[in-house]
């Protein structure tokens, strides 16, 4: 499954009620100008989560300091679920940067319980990965290569997952 803004605004959630120029700031400032979005498709996102009841759009009750009293944003129940269900979905087929994206978001935002749940299914997928990769029986050159690039790359992905407590500050 591919990162989809959705799910990363319901990550972005999970620690308190935000506005939508709250969420792409702080996305803004996880991802870098690399991976930057428009305001415009976190506001379509956050309009779409709510029509899906996985959060709801509130006037906040008094006024919020730097928010210029923008809408507020707040996860439901089911949002706080899917959230949680997302974050943790990897597997070994999982897109190594789609590992990344999740652990950016489950150090920066997750709450405890999300943040091991993701790092336990991450280190999983990781192993899943480095055996089948070892079980590989590549004939032609530029397969080897590449099966040889994957076993790097996933080693890398595994040291970085085991470092990420540390970087959390668990």
């Amino acid at each position: 499954m591919a990162v989809v803004l959705d799910d990363v605004v319901l990550v972005l959630l999970a620690d308190g009620p935000s506005s939508a120029f709250e969420l792409w700031q702080r996305h803004s400032d996880i991802f870098g100008e690399a991976r930057r979005v428009d305001l415009s498709r976190v506001m379509i996102s956050v309009n779409r989560l709510e029509r899906a009841r996985l959060l709801r759009i509130e006037v906040p009750a008094t006024a919020r300091l730097g928010s210029g009293n923008r809408l507020g944003c707040w996860l439901t129940a089911a949002g706080r679920g899917r959230q949680a269900e997302w974050l943790c979905a990897v597997g070994p087929d999982t897109d190594i940067e789609d590992v990344y994206v999740r652990g950016l978001l489950a150090v920066e935002a997750a709450d405890a319980a999300a943040f091991e749940g993701f790092l336990a299914a991450g280190l999983a997928a990781t192993r899943q990965r480095m055996r089948r990769l070892a079980a590989a029986e590549d004939t032609q050159p530029a397969h080897r290569a590449r099966t040889s690039y994957d076993q790097e790359v996933t080693r890398a992905l595994a040291l970085w997952l085991n470092q990420l407590p540390e970087q959390r500050g668990s």
